[in-house]
């Protein structure tokens, strides 16, 4: 039989937990130490319903602190102080039963990257009292008090759907809306926004972070039907959309920027100032506008005396960019587009169309991959590519300890990877196109070749490579799948 944590999530595609190897509930040795944020709510008798159940867990109270939180911002400031390797955040007002934080803190304790999450019921009527909470707690008779409580349906289905999450898409996260769920301490890194920490947002952040989200049944939970869920909802889109780019239909107002935009492209200096202004300038006329540009170069060499191998093109560069909301100007190469869900690495020799970014962002959801290039149309080799990058599935297998010059196979290990032709998706090489491509923003859409050729046996990047040039040498447009 495996050994608890034997496999890792690094291993795991996408959202499958089944070969993380938890201790079974009841027998974690030794225990974690566990803190447990009670979030939320402003009322002083929900959060003692929760405290009073909390009282009667089974995992040894030395290894128990319990932490009430008046709001999501100090969940935020909580957690970046807590000492506690696991962390079980629950709402206000929902009664845990007494087995929730062992049931739940196994999955992290095993590995890193599992968030264990309850599967509430819900409960309506009258709202018991603290007092008679924490007697049912200390019988053991919670079932009784919310006798008649129910799984929602809608959360129901979705489970059912996803075989309890192992099948889920990058929206996983969303399941623990509502619910408690425990997590690695070191997985999630707080921001500095005041509306951090809610549920949604600690769990998309964590998401981000190579999570791996799993139910757990043994978890017993109660929360309390809303009252108003159409009212909550308006204010978690109101105070979360800024911050979370899913769901994406949240996202609707066409002209808007955001704090955490959906991509991060980034862009090395590399080439004559009229190449990398055309570079940028297309990705900033993309259809898809939820997108920040990082133009990486020594800016310190665009200063007024110069310097740098280059100072009249950092010059012009500096001064197109620098007051352009959606540009930063960067020193260095992010290794991650954390907290955003993708990371664009686009050689400033390459030129994307109007709707590129769009259909490639669209095409990398569609087939739930990892890692997606797109050569130059016409491109002998595979020198120069634009990469999408899953931050998640980097983030796991960096997690992993994966080195930078192998995060290629590890994430084509865990998520797949694929390859495209830029005719396909109307990418073009600038420095190459002949007069006038360098200003042009193109308006084609981008075509779809009718056959897919999986390269599954193709498990090294050389090998890939040699089989696109190949095909570009045929004259043939197909799409490399590599899993």
């Amino acid at each position: 039989m495996s050994q608890p944590g034997a496999v890792s999530s690094a291993a795991s595609p996408h959202n499958d937990w089944s070969r993380i190897r938890p201790a079974e509930p009841g027998q974690s040795t030794p225990p974690a130490q566990v803190t447990v944020c009670v979030v939320g709510g402003g009322d002083p008798s929900a959060a003692a319903r929760t405290t009073a159940a909390l009282a009667q867990q089974r995992h040894p109270a030395e290894l128990l602190q319990v932490v009430t939180c008046a709001d999501d911002n100090g969940f935020v400031d909580l957690v970046a102080a807590a000492t506690s390797e696991i962390i079980v955040r629950i709402p206000a007002g929902a009664v845990p039963g007494p087995d929730l934080v062992g049931a739940l803190a196994r999955w992290p304790q095993a590995d890193p990257d599992a968030v264990g999450l309850a599967v509430p019921a819900r409960f309506g009527g009258t709202v018991p009292e603290p007092e008679m909470v924490a007697a049912h707690a200390s019988a053991g008779t919670l079932g009784q008090l919310f006798a008649g409580s129910a799984v929602d349906a809608g959360l129901t289905r979705r489970l059912e759907a996803t075989h309890q999450l192992r099948t889920a898409d990058h929206t996983a996260f969303l399941t623990a809306a509502g619910t408690a769920f425990a997590f690695h301490r070191s997985r999630y890194r707080p921001g500095t926004d005041p509306y951090q920490g809610a549920d949604v947002e600690v769990a998309y952040r964590l998401a981000q972070a190579g999570a791996v989200f799993v139910p757990e049944p043994t978890a017993s939970l109660w929360t309390l039907v809303p009252t108003d869920p159409a009212g909550d909802d308006r204010q978690a889109r109101a105070a979360l959309t800024d911050l979370l780019p899913y769901p994406r239909q949240h996202r609707d107002r066409p002209g808007r920027t955001w704090q955490v935009p959906l991509i991060c492209a980034m862009v090395p200096v590399d080439q004559p100032y009229e190449v990398v202004r055309a570079c940028v300038d297309r990705l900033l006329a993309s259809d898809e506008r939820d997108l920040q540009v990082a133009l990486v170069a020594d800016w310190a060499a665009a200063g007024p005396t110069g310097g740098g191998d280059q100072p009249d093109d950092l010059r012009l560069l500096a001064a197109e960019y620098r007051h352009e909301p959606r540009v930063r100007l960067v020193d260095t190469a992010p290794a991650s587009a954390y907290p955003s869900p993708y990371l664009l690495r686009v050689p400033a020799r390459l030129g994307v169309g109007r709707r590129t970014v769009g259909a490639v962002t669209a095409a990398m959801e569609k087939w739930r991959c990892g890692l997606l290039r797109v050569l130059p149309a016409g491109a002998g080799s595979a020198t120069y590519a634009v990469e999408l990058w899953s931050t998640a599935a980097r983030c796991r297998a960096t997690n992993a300890g994966t080195a930078e010059d192998a995060l290629v196979e590890a994430v084509a290990a865990s998520h797949g990877q694929r390859w495209e032709t830029g005719s396909e998706f109307d990418v073009v090489d600038l420095a190459t196109a002949g007069p006038g491509a360098a200003d042009a923003t193109t308006t084609a859409a981008p075509r779809r070749a009718a056959k897919t050729v999986p390269v599954g046996g193709a498990r090294s990047l050389g090998r890939a490579t040699v089989f696109v040039a190949r095909q570009y040498a045929r004259g043939v447009r197909r799409r490399l799948v590599s899993r």
